[in-house]
Parts: C-alpha cells; structure tokens; sequence
C-alpha cells in the first residue's frame, strides 16, 4: 500500500509542480457541498420524509404482526392442531412478507438517495468547470483525494455560494 502511494505522489509530482507554476490549485469537499447546499437540505428534506413514511408503514405491520403473534401464543394451546398449524403457517407467511417490504423500503430508499444525491453532483460538477474557468484553475481536486492540503485552496464555500445563486435565479 505505502509504495503504491509513493508511485502515485512520485508520477504526480512534476505535474503538481508545473501546475503550481502555471496557476492555481484547488479543491471541493462535496459531502459538505451537498449537506450545505439549498438543493442539498431541500433533498435530504424530502429524503427525511420518506424514510419516516416507510418506518411508519413498517410499524404499523409490525404492531399487527405482534398482535398476532400475542393472539396465537394465548389461544394456540387451546386449538385444534389443523388450526393451530394453519394459524403458525399464516404467522409465518406475513413475518416474511413483513420482513420483504422491509428490505424493499431500504432498496428503494438507498436509490433515491443515490438518485437525489447524482442530480445534485452533476450540477456541482458544472459549477466546478465554470469557478475553475472563471477563476483560472489549473487543477481542481475533490476532499476526499487528498491527504494534506492547505486551507487556502479550499473552494467548497465559494461553489455552494454559486450553486445557491443559481438555484435562485432559476
């Protein structure tokens, strides 16, 4: 791991250098652009509501499903066993079905966060080009890219500015 970081800093380098020389460096921290962002909170607002609308849906199954199951564990030793058995298999039955809608909830939550979260990254990334033009970037990185940085290089607050503006505006 460590010789394919210093390959990787090594191959860099006389780019980073010459990159230095010619202009500017920058970079986005665009977790933080889009849990600051208007566009950002608005979709984590409506992310929000959707995850409680699910995990009310799924209380409410699993309160019927414990009502069923405390209504078998009383009368089962008093029934018959073809409707104790027929009781325990319908017992079942809804138990994984209660245990699919579940597991459809989180599918369906995990891709519409990931829907939310690609439209607001295709937008960021158009900023990105623009500030970089406008401002005459050499290269711009992102956050997580990087193991030391300077602070001055730093572009997020400037981009979720122009990303609200433009929000605005439209």
């Amino acid at each position: 791991m460590k010789h394919w970081l210093v390959a990787v800093v090594l191959a860099f380098s006389p780019a980073l250098v010459a990159a230095q020389e010619r202009g500017k460096i920058g970079f986005i921290d665009f977790q933080r652009a889009i849990t600051e962002s208007a566009a950002g909170k608005k979709a984590k607002a409506r992310f929000d509501a959707h995850v409680k609308k699910a995990e009310s849906d799924l209380l409410k199954d699993k309160q019927e499903l414990e009502r069923l199951k405390s209504d078998f564990d009383k009368k089962g030793p008093l029934l018959k066993d073809d409707e104790r058995r027929n009781l325990e298999a319908d017992l079942q039955r809804r138990y994984v079905q209660y245990q699919r809608t579940m597991q459809d909830h989180q599918q369906e939550l995990r891709q519409r966060e990931g829907e939310m979260t690609q439209d607001i990254i295709k937008d960021l990334q158009q900023i990105v080009t623009d500030v970089g033009k406008t401002e005459k970037f050499t290269l711009i990185f992102e956050r997580s890219q990087i193991l030391y940085h300077d602070q001055a290089i730093d572009i997020t607050s400037k981009v979720i500015e122009t990303f609200n503006s433009r929000a605005k505006s439209k």
